[in-house]
């Protein structure tokens, strides 16, 4: 019973003892450490110390120093003996780490904390930063004290950390290129050989002036590989790369690449004067410490010559590069009103997705509708863009005869000749035989020859006497040639009408002029957006692509405009039976175009929309023609 009396009496004691102390402290006590001298590129720790907890820390501006993470807390408590006398403490720790950039003598302002709903001030911190090369972290210590006595001493270092071994480097095949000519950019992260790291794209380059594509699958997860760069083991993550080709003479600026990332690093951990947390830290230990960090590359400054204007072709396309040409005819001999296959293949290295048809004229008697355009292109960071876009079309000759289909010319500007080059398809000779319908004496109505007799200038003296005739006389009145005569006027009166009411209505089938016209109408509204993406007016562009999708579907499968939609268009487009992947491309390209006009997003470059409009209407036409 005495010894319970004692126990409860010391417990007394002891609270008695700690709100006496708390009463006698008063507001908290925040001070400030750290290391007196540091040098740049040292990574050191700025720590604050308390005798109460605190709700929030509000670090102040240091133009000479970087933050790299923080903070990390820790608390300790215990007794500590003096003269006999025996007090308790309490004490909060918040740890920040730091680089020092700038050579000087700097001082860190006090720092603004919150406890129980006010605000309080620490005292400031003087460090002298000198030019020598110390990578090491630094502990706590230095001007400014510790705040905690009896807190036990600090471990200094961690292993070596210097920010700028964080870096985004962009590597350019050219600076000093043509105006169309390709240039491909790599984008790549370094990274200390044996640091654990997870980093993402946070803003993309801007393009300014250069058409571009991208090289490649830029979401796709890439591994590190090892590198030494300036004698230092690196671990380098292709970003991603991308083309570039420039649309005007002079100086172009690429924007930088900017990169999000948080580095792992190990910190050398503090000891204390817990025991248990000195038992499951090992007695010091190591701890890992993720830091952000915000690598960003350098601009790329293009200086972009114009090409020469001496000797350059009539029919240039504006394309420069190393191209190659080359024709097929797959029937050389048929009858008239069949069909043949001719096809104009361009292949190369270059920005093939603006070569253009080449200039040809086909025979009159021909019937040759646009052609149709197949890509196969391939762009890889290895590469670049390369590939063949082929243009087919379809002939069908209407009239007996040996006919001549000229050559063509494609011409292009190659860089490393520096000059210009100018290729040529065959010239192909196609014997066509007398169709089924066909007569030496009857013109079609599908020619485009004039109208002309095609019979014997000069015929023969009829000799025998008609049998209407009497003595030698003939009478015209009355005869077969009359009545013919007399009734062909009535006739052709009669088919005048029937023509005219079918070109009425015909006219009037609104629906009927629109599907056939759809294509062109398309296309030319793309050459608009065309114009208002090298210009730079990217509203006008996202609008009028919207204009090209929506009017295209409208007026293929007969929508009004009051009717227009999603689940509309996706309908006809069942009704057509179109691949499942067509109509996604149509929905997705949709939805990013109506999204770009009012959040422009890093995917759907305006670039890549044209490509994938052009994709969409090209694709649609080759498909419904097949069926």
């Amino acid at each position: 019973m005495k010894r319970m009396m004692v126990f409860i009496v010391g417990f007394c004691f002891c609270i008695f003892g700690f709100t006496a102390v708390a009463h006698a402290d008063g507001d908290p006590q925040v001070k400030a450490s750290a290391p007196a001298t540091v040098s740049v590129g040292q990574q050191f720790r700025l720590t604050y110390t308390s005798n109460e907890r605190l709700d929030d820390v509000q670090l102040p501006g240091m133009s000479a120093f970087t933050l790299l993470g923080g903070p990390s807390t820790s608390f300790q408590s215990g007794y500590q003996s003096t003269n006999g006398k025996t007090t308790s403490y309490t004490s909060y720790t918040y740890t920040y780490y730091l680089q020092a950039d700038k050579e000087g003598d700097w001082e860190i302002p006090a720092a603004t904390v919150k406890a129980g709903g006010k605000s309080y001030k620490s005292n400031a911190v003087r460090i002298h930063v000198s030019k020598g090369g110390g990578g090491a972290a630094s502990g706590g210590g230095g001007s400014g004290g510790n705040a905690a006595a009896g807190s036990g001493s600090s471990s200094s270092g961690s292993s070596a950390f210097n920010k700028n071994d964080f870096f985004v480097k962009a590597e350019v095949s050219k600076t000093n290129p043509y105006v169309e000519e390709e240039v491909m950019v790599h984008y790549k992260l370094y990274v200390p050989a044996g640091t654990r790291f997870d980093a993402e794209i946070s803003k993309m380059p801007a393009y300014n002036g250069c058409w571009s594509y991208d090289l490649g699958d830029r979401n796709a997860r890439r591994q590190p590989y090892r590198e030494n760069y300036n004698g230092k083991p690196y671990a380098v993550v292709d970003l991603f790369s991308v083309a570039l080709y420039p649309q005007k003479a002079g100086t172009i600026t690429i924007s930088p690449l900017e990169v999000e990332m948080v580095a792992q690093i190990v910190v050398q951990r503090q000891r204390s004067n817990d025991p248990f947390e000195d038992f499951f830290g090992m007695f010091g230990g190591q701890n890992v410490q993720n830091i952000r960090l915000n690598p960003v590359s350098k601009s790329i400054t293009l200086q972009v010559k114009p090409l020469p204007t001496a000797n350059r072709p009539a029919d240039f396309s504006g394309l420069v590069g190393n191209f190659s040409m080359r024709s097929e005819l797959t029937r050389n001999a048929l009858k008239a009103n069949d069909a043949t296959n001719f096809s104009i293949v361009i292949s190369g290295k270059g920005n093939l997705q603006h070569v253009e048809a080449p200039s040809i004229t086909f025979p009159s008697d021909f019937d040759a509708h646009d052609p149709a355009v197949s890509d196969k292109i391939s762009k890889e960071p290895k590469n670049g863009v390369n590939g063949s876009r082929t243009f087919e079309y379809i002939l069908i000759p209407r009239e007996a005869g040996e006919f001549e289909i000229p050559e063509a010319s494609f011409s292009y500007f190659d860089p490393s000749k520096k000059q210009y080059v100018t290729l040529h398809s065959n010239a192909y000779t196609l014997k066509v035989e007398k169709g089924a319908a066909s007569s030496s004496n009857v013109t079609s109505i599908r020619t485009k020859k004039d109208v002309k007799e095609l019979g014997k200038d000069i015929r023969f003296i009829r000799t025998d006497v008609p049998r209407w005739s009497m003595a030698g006389k003939r009478f015209f009145f009355l005869s077969p040639v009359y009545w013919v005569l007399l009734g062909l006027p009535l006739l052709l009166f009669v088919l005048f009408l029937l023509l005219l009411g079918k070109r009425i209505r015909d006219q009037r089938n609104v629906v009927m002029v629109k599907d056939r016209k759809a294509s062109k109408v398309a296309r030319k509204r793309l050459k608009t957006a065309a114009q208002y993406l090298k210009s730079g007016d990217d509203t006008r562009f996202y609008e009028e692509i919207s204009r090209v999708l929506w009017g295209y579907v409208g007026d293929k499968f007969h929508l009004p405009k009051g009717e227009l939609s999603l689940d509309a268009a996706r309908q006809k487009l069942e009704e057509r039976h179109m691949r499942s992947e067509r109509i996604d491309e149509f929905v997705e390209t949709l939805n990013q175009c109506e999204y770009a006009r009012f959040a422009p997003s890093k995917d759907w470059t305006p670039e890549k929309m044209y490509e994938k409009t052009f994709s969409f209407i090209t694709n649609m036409e080759a498909g419904l023609k097949a069926r």
